[in-house]
């Protein structure tokens, strides 16, 4: 394990108070890079062959460990396992900025031709806009076994991308060392199943309402919060309330006239 994060004298980081919510996107970037500096983490580097553009899991001072991925320095392009990463929208979060700080301070010349020359890794990403997977990064002509499966965009020729996901692992391991499965593709895929599910679990649905197992006429109510987020924001089924009030009712004991005066 890597000792804390030190890093020399810099200039002061301008951030506004945590009270204040009317901030700017630099302004948020600012406060998680103030927290990189103040608070103390343990970083390690999972991958020594690769300094800068690895994945190095981080220990935070609430004892919590996450993974953060540097991808492309110059571009700022990175990813961490916090949920802070996924929701801010800012690309960026306080393990990011605190690997980052390590890294410029512990490899001066190899982080600041990092930062001129880009990454020479082959990284697979998820590529939402074709729900697939696609080979970025890298310099220069892609290895022969990759050429295989990508096409000169980087765009997956052929298969589903599970098969491929698991191929390609198997590459970085055995044949081709600078190719990166990123960490995020398996948040992207548990994604993608949770969605196929929902889509099978609608039609199993849609095809018992049809052949009459289920009554047609609880499609007709809106669903509730929970309910839609079980069985997905398109399907208009109605969790069987009736059917609870009745084997409540049988559960309640009866109602039992008392005489007036009594």
């Amino acid at each position: 394990m890597l000792s804390d994060v030190q890093t020399t004298p810099r200039m002061e980081i301008a951030a506004r108070s945590v009270h204040d919510w009317r901030t700017t996107d630099e302004d948020e970037i600012n406060r998680r890079r103030l927290r990189a500096r103040t608070e103390p983490f343990d970083i390690t580097n999972s991958d020594a062959t690769h300094p800068i553009f690895s994945n190095f899991q981080i220990k935070s001072g609430s004892g919590l460990t996450y993974s953060v991925e540097v991808r492309d320095v110059h571009r700022r392009q990175f990813d961490c396992e916090c949920v802070d990463f996924r929701i801010n929208g800012l690309g960026t979060c306080k393990h990011v900025e605190a690997v980052l700080l390590y890294l410029e301070a512990r490899f001066k010349r190899l982080f600041r031709a990092a930062a001129s020359n880009g990454s020479g890794r082959l990284d697979v990403m998820p590529d939402s806009a074709r729900e697939s997977i696609r080979l970025m990064n890298g310099h220069g002509p892609k290895p022969a076994t990759l050429r295989q499966w990508f096409d000169d965009e980087g765009a997956l020729k052929e298969g589903s991308p599970e098969t491929a996901v698991e191929e390609l692992k198997r590459l970085a391991m055995a044949e081709v060392a600078q190719l990166r499965v990123s960490q995020e593709l398996e948040r992207w895929l548990k994604a993608r199943r949770r969605t196929e599910e929902r889509k099978q679990l609608r039609r199993e649905y849609e095809l018992k309402v049809q052949s009459g197992q289920w009554p047609q006429q609880e499609t007709k109510v809106p669903l509730f919060p929970a309910a839609r987020a079980r069985y997905g924001r398109g399907t208009n089924r109605q969790v069987p309330r009736r059917r609870c009030r009745k084997r409540n009712a049988r559960k309640r004991a009866p109602t039992v006239a008392r005489p007036r005066g009594s």
